[in-house]
């Protein structure tokens, strides 16, 4: 297995812990590697952020050092974990604060928990072995990866990107992005050609949802720019290792 997440906002009064916390602890089971591709943070709540909001501000974080509260928690929460989160890559909360107070927050989150840092986009080149003890046959599994961009479309939920991406990013096998809190999987079947055959494969397309509940209110900026609730988070890839190459299917982190 590997979970694909994305858009925690931990450090958010309406992120959903239980549910991220359910998820790690499976991850831990399982031996899964995890992928966090941006937005692990919320960072909203600093003195000079004009997206701050006293009403959303985590008690917790009320001091002088707000940044280096968010980090202490989130080092902490995340460190029965470390040893299976793979990867954890910047989204737009992270790098928006980082340009704004000239600091290396997801630097400093990676060192302390020793665990690989992204950019904001990029490709994760895995080799997938079938079992530990034998590292004579491995598998390549491509990853195409970016936080998201735009604001998913209302009729749309960015399912549109799909086609764009596939046609520049031939070589994935798999295109993941977050960013606009929809969750859905996509697979595009291709025609294929190699030095001995024609074959069909399919690129799968992902959207890794959000741990973000946002209150059912009547007010405030999601009501006055008219978008709709969107909820659930995380993807499972479960994988098998065949003569033929990988086999591997998707399913909502539910």
């Amino acid at each position: 297995y590997m979970l694909f997440i994305s858009d925690v906002h931990l450090d958010s009064v309406h992120c959903d812990r239980d549910k991220l916390k359910q998820h790690l602890d499976l991850a831990l089971e399982r031996n899964a590697p995890v992928f966090i591709f941006g937005d692990l943070l919320d960072l909203m709540q600093g003195k000079y952020d004009p997206r701050s909001n006293k009403a959303d501000l985590n008690p917790k974080y009320n001091a002088g050092k707000y940044i280096d509260e968010v980090i202490a928690d989130v080092v902490e929460f995340l460190t029965p974990y470390k040893d299976v989160i793979a990867f954890y890559s910047s989204g737009n909360h992270e790098t928006s604060v980082e340009k704004r107070i000239e600091y290396g927050i997801v630097d400093k989150i990676c060192y302390k928990l020793d665990i690989s840092k992204g950019n904001y986009s990029g490709y994760i080149y895995c080799r997938i072995f079938p079992s530990v003890e034998d590292k004579g046959s491995n598998r390549p599994l491509i990853i195409a990866y970016h936080h998201g961009y735009g604001g998913g479309g209302a009729v749309t939920r960015d399912v549109i990107q799909t086609n764009r991406k596939a046609v520049y990013l031939p070589d994935a096998n798999i295109v993941i992005s977050g960013h606009t809190h929809d969750r859905w999987i996509v697979p595009i079947t291709r025609q294929r050609i190699s030095r001995y055959k024609e074959f069909v494969d399919q690129q799968w397309h992902i959207k890794t949802g959000t741990y973000l509940n946002q209150p059912q209110e009547f007010n405030g900026y999601v009501v006055e720019k008219g978008m709709s609730p969107k909820v659930g988070a995380g993807i499972w890839m479960h994988y098998t290792f065949t003569k033929e190459g990988l086999i591997y299917n998707f399913q909502f982190a539910d």
